[in-house]
């Protein structure tokens, strides 16, 4: 999928920012270090530093470079003399008359910080592709790095779908709130429709709207075989409209669908909440990623877990790559149960603390085996 991703979403403009203001997007573009940093040898404590001495009482002196058995304070940050070997943190050293005294011999570096330690210049801080993170921003500022290159936000649209909806049958379209939470972290800009209701010309006209408006359309709901299942049939209604992917194998979420319409993505999600989740995770959240300039690839392993009970498949999609949720049994001891329910079923989600993804033809494991579990941006709290 991610393969197919890349070859058919191309990443948006680009934009110069504030280093602040780039938290949380991609760089769109390598950004070398302007420098060394440090930029000189500084101390990483407050204390005294100390040259080359066959014994451990020194001259305290205030020059910029020392002489065999001198010393000089020096605070945190601040550069070390010429000829400083080592700094003495000021609660380990004792003063002596004109000198200090410190306690034993130090190695050579101790609480030194070497010039261009962090980096040299010319280095490679954020690579094109990279998610800016606060410590990213933080190295670069420190570097003096005040704006950088990045790709612009998608904006992104997203309509449910369903007369069940529009006409309050007693159901209360809740799954454009999930979706539009993952979009947006992993950077859209996301725009929540009201819900249309299962009608070709109702769901093309909100399309058409989109397509000219946005830089990506998201359908939820309506996207199977059944009879109020119209969304691909609105898609490539409309001029320009074209099908590009009709089903995935992945389960849940094997209906999950991928239009163009005048050269706009459109992404067709399943209705059912474990559907819905699957194709955003495989599907649209990469697509997102990939619009700006990186890897579309939108899930991240959390660790090697052990299973505490048996699991076994029962179902008629054993050809598909699964997704099945996992409930974190014992935290501390790294265990988990796999858990089989429908896909209507938001109760699991919840329950979960990630996913595992069963590969094609796997219908069992035994209990001990080991299996890597997934989480995916927007989805779950991260332990907090």
């Amino acid at each position: 999928m991610g393969e197919l991703i890349a070859e058919l979403a191309t990443p948006l403009g680009t934009e110069s920012v504030e280093v602040n203001e780039a938290v949380g997007r991609f760089l769109a573009e390598d950004i070398v270090s302007p420098k060394d940093l440090p930029e000189f040898d500084v101390s990483l404590v407050d204390g005294y530093a100390i040259s080359e001495c066959d014994s451990l009482l020194f001259k305290l002196v205030s020059k910029p470079s020392l002489n065999l058995c001198e010393t000089s304070y020096v605070e945190t940050g601040q550069p070390v003399p010429e000829g400083a070997v080592a700094v003495v943190p000021v609660e380990s050293a004792r003063v002596s008359g004109g000198g200090i005294v410190i306690p034993r011999v130090y190695e050579r570096g101790h609480e030194i910080a070497r010039r261009g330690s962090d980096f040299l210049r010319g280095d490679v801080v954020g690579s094109r592709g990279q998610l800016v993170t606060p410590p990213l921003a933080r190295a670069l500022l420190s570097l003096g790095v005040k704006r950088v290159r990045i790709h612009r936000r998608p904006r992104i649209l997203v309509i449910p779908t369903g007369s069940e909806f529009v006409n309050r049958e007693g159901r209360v379209e809740s799954s454009g709130l999930l979706v539009k939470a993952m979009c947006e972290a992993v950077g859209g800009v996301v725009s929540l429709a009201e819900p249309v209701e299962d009608s070709v010309e109702t769901i093309s006209g909100v399309l058409r709207g989109g397509v000219e408006r946005y830089d990506v359309v998201v359908t939820i709901g309506g996207v199977s075989l059944g009879r109020r299942d119209l969304t691909v049939s609105a898609a490539i209604s409309l001029p320009g409209g074209a099908l590009l992917v009709r089903g995935v194998a992945v389960q849940p979420g094997r209906a999950t669908s991928l239009a163009r319409i005048r050269g706009k993505p459109v992404v067709l999600l399943p209705g059912l909440p474990q559907s819905t989740i699957s194709g955003t995770v495989f599907l649209l959240q990469p697509l997102i990623k990939r619009l700006q300039g990186s890897s579309p690839r939108a899930h991240y392993p959390i660790g090697l877990y052990r299973l505490t009970s048996d699991y076994e498949y029962r179902g008629r999609f054993s050809s598909f790559t699964r997704v099945r949720f996992v409930r974190i049994t014992d935290e501390e001891k790294l265990e988990v149960e796999l858990v089989e329910t429908p896909s209507y079923s938001i109760k699991t989600v919840l329950s979960s603390r990630g996913f595992a993804i069963l590969a094609k033809g796997v219908t069992s494991l035994t209990r001990g085996s080991y299996i890597t579990v997934y989480r995916a941006l927007g989805l779950f709290s991260e332990g907090l």
